[in-house]
C-alpha cells in the first residue's frame, strides 16, 4: 500500500510539474511582441506569406501576442539562417521565415554556413509550391532541352539560392550551357531584368512569384522546365528535371536538390526553444493553416496554401534530407564550388 500511495504521489507530482510548465509557457506570451526575420526584400511573395501568418497566428496563441516582421535579405535565406543558429533569443519570441535553401545549406556550402539546420526548432511551410525554370519570349530557346546546343544567360541571386544552385547543377548534370548572371537581389529584379533583355531568363521561380505577374498568361514569358516530383499541367509540355538525369548517381544528386522544394516556405525557430514553447507555435501554425480568415486573404493576395506541411513534418524531411550518403552530398559541393 505504502508503495502504491508513493507511486500516486509522484505521478501527481509529475502531472503538477508538466501543468505548471505549460502555464509557464502560455504566459510567455502575455504582452509579448513576436518577431517573424525574413530573408527577403519587401513586396515578395515570401513577405507576403510573412505579414499575412503575422496578421492571424497571434490568435492561435494563448494570450494572443503581438506580432512584427523584420526583412534580413542576403545570400539567399544564409544571413537569415546564421543569425537565428548564432544570435537571436532562443526563447521562442522569434521565428524566422526564409528561403528553402536553408534545409541544405551546410551540406551544399560548408564553406559559409555554419549551423547545423537539424537543431532549428522547425514550425511548418505553408506551401509546397511548384518551382519554374522560365525564359523571356524573345530567348532562343524553347525548353531546357535546346539549352545544351544554345547558350542563354539566367538571372540569380548569390550561391546558395536556387536560382544559382540549380543552373550550376544544370550544366554539369544535364549537359546544358546556361551562363550564370548572379547578385540580383530579389525575383522582380530579376524580371525586371529579363524585360530589359539584360538576362534571357531565371532558373528557379515559384508558381506564387509567378503568376500575380501575368507574364506567363501573357505570353511574355514561357516555361522551359519543372522541378519538383509532380508534373503540372498547367505548364504545358515543359520537361520534369528529374527525367533529364540519365544515371542513377545524376538521379540521386537531382533528388537532393529538388527535395528542399516539397516544403516551399520554412519557419522555423532557433534551436533550444522549450519543447512546451515549440508545441505552442507549432499548434498555432497549424490552425493558421486551416482559419477561414487567413485562408480568404490568401486567395484574395493570390498565394497559395497548398499541402501545409508540419513542424513535426519539417524536423523528419530535413533529417532525411541529411541522410544523404556523403559520396553525392560531396560531389554536389564541388559542384557549386564553382559559382563561389
Amino acid at each position: 500500500m505504502k508503495r502504491i500511495a508513493a507511486a500516486s504521489f509522484a505521478a501527481s507530482l509529475l502531472c503538477g510539474m508538466a501543468s505548471a510548465r505549460a502555464g509557464e509557457d502560455e504566459d510567455f506570451f502575455k504582452g509579448r511582441q513576436m518577431q517573424i526575420v525574413l530573408s527577403t526584400e519587401p513586396g515578395t511573395v515570401y513577405d507576403s506569406y510573412a505579414r499575412l501568418l503575422a496578421q492571424h497566428m497571434p490568435k492561435h496563441l494563448p494570450n494572443a501576442p503581438g506580432f512584427i516582421v523584420q526583412n534580413m535579405p542576403g545570400g539567399g535565406g544564409l544571413k537569415v539562417a546564421g543569425y537565428m543558429a548564432a544570435i537571436a533569443p532562443r526563447d521562442g519570441s522569434v521565428i524566422a521565415g526564409t528561403h528553402n535553401a536553408v534545409f541544405t545549406m551546410s551540406l551544399s556550402t560548408p564553406d559559409q554556413a555554419k549551423f547545423d539546420e537539424k537543431t532549428f526548432s522547425w514550425i511548418g511551410s505553408p506551401s509546397r509550391d511548384p518551382y519554374l525554370a522560365i525564359v523571356w519570349n524573345s530567348a532562343p530557346i524553347k525548353t531546357i532541352l535546346d539549352a545544351r546546343t544554345t547558350q542563354v544567360s539566367m538571372g540569380g541571386p548569390s550561391a546558395g539560392s536556387l536560382g544559382v544552385d540549380m543552373v550550376m547543377i544544370s550544366n554539369e548534370l544535364l549537359g546544358t550551357k546556361f551562363k550564370l548572371v548572379a547578385g540580383y537581389k530579389d525575383p522582380a529584379e530579376i524580371r525586371l531584368a529579363m524585360s530589359r533583355g539584360e538576362v534571357d531568363g531565371t532558373f528557379s521561380v515559384s508558381w506564387s512569384e509567378l503568376k500575380p505577374t501575368n507574364l506567363l498568361q501573357d505570353g511574355k514569358v514561357r516555361v522551359i522546365a519543372q522541378h519538383g516530383f509532380t508534373r503540372f499541367p498547367d505548364f504545358g509540355d515543359a520537361p520534369m528535371l528529374m527525367e533529364q538525369a540519365k544515371t542513377e548517381e545524376d538521379r540521386q544528386a537531382m533528388r537532393f536538390m529538388l527535395g528542399r522544394q516539397e516544403a516551399a516556405r520554412p519557419y522555423f525557430a532557433p534551436p533550444g526553444v522549450p519543447a512546451g514553447r515549440l508545441a505552442l507555435l507549432r499548434k498555432a501554425f497549424d490552425a493558421t493553416m486551416k482559419d477561414a480568415d487567413f485562408l480568404k486573404d490568401a486567395a484574395m493576395m493570390k498565394i497559395a496554401v497548398d499541402q501545409p506541411m508540419s513542424g513535426e513534418d519539417l524536423a523528419k524531411f530535413v533529417a532525411q534530407l541529411h541522410a544523404t550518403p556523403k559520396a553525392v552530398i560531396d560531389r554536389i559541393q564541388t559542384i557549386l564550388a564553382k559559382a563561389r
